[in-house]
């Protein structure tokens, strides 16, 4: 939700944004052509990356607006072949794979193994309970293509009683826009959510602790790349830094982290005024300022990131890995299909 009262005009959002970096005379008054309703080039120039909600120095949340209108104006310029494609994704027929009694429950939602091999694989995923398919579909990915009104209260409440069927007392979830839908939009719809959901940052960390006799420390340099839905949650990069340490990975310290990440390129590539030149040339930022920062290792969590940067990463000498995938090296089982789910000669 935008708060309008809030906003002093800063104009920070744009002007501090990698992708528009309008001067501050500009950034001011096009926000403000935003909160009018008046016709803005933000709306056909935002890539949504999100992060405009966390610069804003009076916590106005400026990207709901900005999406609220790219909505309203239909000036958002994504590809409708590519979204004609993301419905498809959305429709997958569900799946419940029963685990072993007592066990935990995971949403996987689009990890599938057609498309990411190997990675649902391993001690870490062994006797759970798995969701998947258009039943838990996260609606969160509707900001990225101009179509935040999807992202409701009822839609959201009916994710919520999806995963509320199982009856269980907490679910994992592996793709973090499923995190931030029971999470972060559940609490801003005043949605009672009957069970604690768990971070697969937190699930990792955990069970590390768990199985700490059995962690061979990597004693590696890795850069990450966060999703662009960690803009909506507080506290989880610390949780990962602690499962780092645990597993003997140092986080290199760049421009393009946490903060200051940026988005990984694929709403870009499905924006028809961006050129393949242009996609290229954000997606290399993000890989050169890891491999500049002393980066052996890139490592990816969403899978719509990782198709786009494991191969860049591979490139320039730095080994691509799902994080989760990373966890599972350093518990010494073999990664049949490679660290990101491609192997590469």
């Amino acid at each position: 939700m935008f708060y309008e009262e809030r906003c002093t005009l800063c104009g920070e959002c744009l002007s501090k944004c990698y992708y528009l970096s309008y001067p501050e005379a500009k950034a001011k008054s096009e926000f403000e052509k935003l909160i009018k309703g008046e016709d803005s080039s933000v709306t056909r120039e935002c890539v949504t990356c999100i992060r405009c909600n966390n610069i804003c120095p009076e916590n106005a949340n400026p990207f709901d607006l900005i999406s609220k209108r790219q909505e309203e104006t239909g000036t958002f310029p994504f590809n409708k072949d590519r979204l004609i494609n993301y419905d498809m994704v959305s429709k997958i027929p569900s799946k419940i794979t029963i685990g072993d009694p007592g066990k935990s429950v995971m949403g996987v939602a689009l990890i599938q193994k057609a498309r990411l091999p190997g990675v649902l694989e391993g001690q870490l995923f062994e006797g759970l309970t798995t969701l998947s398919g258009g039943d838990y579909f996260s609606w969160v990915g509707n900001v990225h293509i101009g179509r935040q009104s999807l992202v409701n209260k009822e839609n959201v409440q009916n994710l919520v009683d999806n995963y509320a069927k199982l009856n269980v007392d907490e679910i994992i979830f592996y793709h973090e826009e499923c995190y931030v839908v029971v999470t972060y939009f559940a609490k801003e719809f005043n949605i009672d959510v009957p069970f604690r959901p768990i971070h697969i940052y937190e699930y990792l960390r955990d069970y590390v602790k768990e199985h700490s006799d059995q962690v061979k420390k990597l004693n590696m340099k890795v850069a990450y790349h966060p999703p662009c839905s960690s803009r909506y949650v507080n506290g989880m990069d610390e949780v990962l830094d602690e499962l780092f340490e645990l597993i003997g990975v140092e986080r290199v310290k760049r421009k393009y982290d946490r903060e200051g990440a940026l988005c990984c390129g694929s709403v870009q590539s499905a924006m028809d005024t961006v050129s393949k030149e242009e996609e290229h040339e954000w997606r290399m930022k993000n890989i050169m300022d890891a491999k500049e920062a002393g980066a052996e290792a890139f490592v990816l969590l969403c899978p719509v990131c990782i198709p786009g940067l494991r191969g860049r990463a591979k490139a320039q000498g730095m080994e691509p890995y799902i994080l989760s995938n990373l966890v599972r090296l350093a518990l010494d089982e073999e990664l049949t299909h490679g660290g990101a789910a491609k192997k590469f000669d």
